[in-house]
């Protein structure tokens, strides 16, 4: 029954069920013929306890887990290899769990155990000083990481050849590493060596193959090497379509990240084609209330703007503003960023108000998503402030200055450029307004900063006007004006 249930196990997922019904039957007989503590028994525990482990009920299959351990200890003694796979089994679910102290005990105990049985060179050791690296990686010990992942890849290609998929594994694992770290020639190295040995040993339309290729081409991205980034999307998408079809949800992803390359080379045309074609997938698999579908709205109404259609890309925000409204909240972080855009194009037109009203709203939200003290609230707080200054509501405006400027001493540093830029523009506000003691303040305070990290007094703007008169209603400033 046992083995009968292992076959189901290995033939489909769908078969899940039917396994576990033998698996139990086995469990039982043997328990009742052979007692608690026999080596079958462990056996069948850990087939049950890879069932749950495959269905996510990780408390169940660290109960299976736990039992089989603990037969296996008593009747194999601790080194035995069959302890080693409960070691290992039980590891990963406590990493699954997000156990990561209990997790890396038990991976570091089944690596002691096979390195002595197995040795060094072995595939087992390659697979558990990657599991080891990953937790590791998560903790943000980037270091140690990188160290267990070469072990990892050095005793991968002793144990299993130069071309082997785990080989490619441990390679794109280390390409995202170098990649979070922002080493991104390191991370290239090591994704293009991975896609070689991809190449080499799985079908030419793997999915493997479209995820690495996806890698690199978010690399040549970054790296503001566009072409080559869409020529490797080009590629993604042809495998993508030949092996999903046309109107897969990753193809919409493909097309999504292609918009975004031709936006940044200014070739909206074929940004709104990409995306254009991204939201009819999306619209297709998934109906128009979807955040896939809002985040493709809002990329179409920035292409659309740029393209001088503001009537056609105001109606792309605001759908997009309503959808995630509707299944995200009022106040999720995203949100304030289509406001931001909503209120640039009312802005462009001249209409302040319904400008100030967006951004107040986009105030808001960043307030109650993010705190009130982050760099979004200052961003916000400074076109505010802004378009007070346009319409010469000067007190207004250096409310809304002060205010972020307060937030930009506590979270940038009292002597940080930002600092200097707001006092820059809270100068010139004094300027217009004539205050000659707050223009020598703002000023003085701004060019200190400056010269402090190496700018020339040119980094001030001045953007008055009536100076002049200025330095007649005030001596004492004459040089300066």
């Amino acid at each position: 029954l046992n083995c009968i249930g292992v076959i189901h196990f290995h033939t489909s997922r769908t078969h899940a069920g039917k396994a576990m019904e033998l698996y139990l039957q086995s469990l039982a007989i043997s328990r009742a013929i052979l007692g608690n503590d026999h080596k079958d028994v462990a056996t069948t525990l850990n087939n049950i306890g890879r069932i749950h482990y495959m269905k996510g009920e990780y408390d169940d299959a660290m109960v299976r887990y736990e039992e089989a351990l603990s037969v296996r200890r008593m009747l194999l003694g601790s080194d035995h290899i069959d302890v080693g796979a409960s070691l290992c089994n039980l590891g990963q679910t406590y990493h699954q769990r997000g156990d990561l102290d209990k997790a890396m005990e038990l991976y570091q105990e089944f690596l002691c155990l096979v390195r002595a049985r197995l040795g060094k060179h072995h595939r087992d050791v390659a697979a558990m000083l990657k599991s080891i690296a990953q937790i590791h990686h998560e903790r943000g010990e980037y270091g140690k990481a990188i160290e267990h992942y070469t072990e990892a890849l050095h005793a991968g290609q002793a144990s299993l050849g130069e071309n082997h998929p785990e080989v490619a594994s441990i390679l794109n694992k280390l390409g995202n590493l170098h990649c979070e770290q922002g080493n991104l020639d390191a991370a290239l190295k090591a994704y293009e060596k991975g896609l070689e040995v991809e190449r080499a040993v799985l079908e030419e339309d793997h999915p493997n193959i479209s995820v690495t290729l996806t890698n690199i081409a978010h690399i040549y991205r970054h790296q503001g090497r566009h072409q080559s980034a869409l020529s490797i999307f080009n590629q993604t998408l042809t495998i993508q379509y030949r092996s999903l079809g046309a109107s897969h949800p990753k193809v919409a992803v493909t097309l999504g990240h292609m918009g975004q390359v031709y936006y940044h080379v200014e070739n909206y045309e074929q940004a709104l084609d990409a995306y254009q074609e991204a939201l009819r997938i999306q619209r297709d698999m998934y109906g128009d209330d979807n955040l896939d579908v809002a985040v493709t709205l809002n990329s179409i109404g920035q292409v659309l703007y740029k393209q001088g259609l503001s009537e056609l890309s105001l109606q792309s925000f605001m759908e997009s503003l309503r959808i995630r409204e509707l299944l995200a909240g009022k106040h999720h972080r995203e949100n304030a960023t289509i406001l931001h855009n909503i209120a640039t194009i009312h802005l462009d037109r001249g209409d302040d108000d319904e400008a100030m009203k967006f951004y107040m709203k986009a105030l808001k939200v960043e307030q109650a998503a993010l705190g009130c003290d982050h760099a979004d609230v200052v961003t916000t707080l400074h076109h505010i402030g802004q378009v007070f200054h346009q319409r010469g509501e000067l007190v207004a405006s250096l409310e809304y200055f002060q205010e972020a400027l307060r937030i930009e001493r506590r979270i940038f540093g009292k002597d940080s450029v930002n600092v200097a830029q707001s006092l820059n523009q809270m100068g010139n506000i004094y300027l217009q307004r004539g205050d000659a003691a707050k223009v020598m303040e703002t000023f003085s305070e701004a060019t200190r900063i400056y010269r402090r990290m190496g700018h020339t007094d040119e980094k001030i703007s001045i953007a008055g006007f009536g100076f002049y008169n200025f330095s007649l209603m005030h001596p004492e400033c004459a040089a300066v004006a």
